[in-house]
């Protein structure tokens, strides 16, 4: 009689965290190339300056601090809008790289872990050498800050299941 090997079976949890993982690092790569290699961040700052000045337009006399955050979220945009192109390369990079260790999550390989954490903590920290470290960057990159933290503690929790 031969030896039967068994290959470990990936959780549903795990397939679950990899296929949404799949699909926000597709979406990171389609961002990067984006801001990369087209105009779009300029039009989209042009977007929000209008979308901005009607809003504040409707206001009227609005207090100071709606007023301030308004125009730091408009000064936020223009760096982003500055800074595309190597932000767009940053976000390319670190979702091929991100979607590298979801791969091998995927396959039960527990190095696609560090390779996973690795890339998630330089796509959420190096946008602050570009946008600075002033509090609209803080708000604007804390969802998606408190999205990659969830996931790398999700992750995680499944590395019983790897090897």
């Amino acid at each position: 009689m031969e030896p039967t090997t068994t290959t470990p079976q990936r959780p549903t949890f795990l397939t679950v965290l990899c296929i949404l993982s799949f699909l926000a690092g597709i979406w990171g790569v389609y961002g990067g190339i984006q801001s990369s290699f087209t105009d779009k961040p300029q039009r989209d700052l042009e977007e929000a300056r209008i979308e901005m000045e009607e809003a504040m337009d409707q206001m009227g006399e609005a207090s100071g601090m709606v007023a301030n955050m308004m125009e730091s979220a408009i000064a936020l945009a223009e760096k982003s809008a500055e800074n595309a192109k190597p932000l767009g390369y940053v976000a390319l990079a670190t979702s091929l790289l991100s979607l590298l260790g979801v791969w091998l999550m995927w396959n039960l390989r527990r190095m696609g872990f560090g390779i996973y954490v690795v890339a998630s903590l330089l796509g959420l920290l190096v946008p602050f050498a570009f946008l600075g470290f002033d509090l609209m960057t803080f708000i604007g990159l804390g969802v998606g800050g408190f999205i990659t933290v969830l996931f790398i503690i999700l992750y995680a929790v499944n590395l019983k299941h790897m090897h």
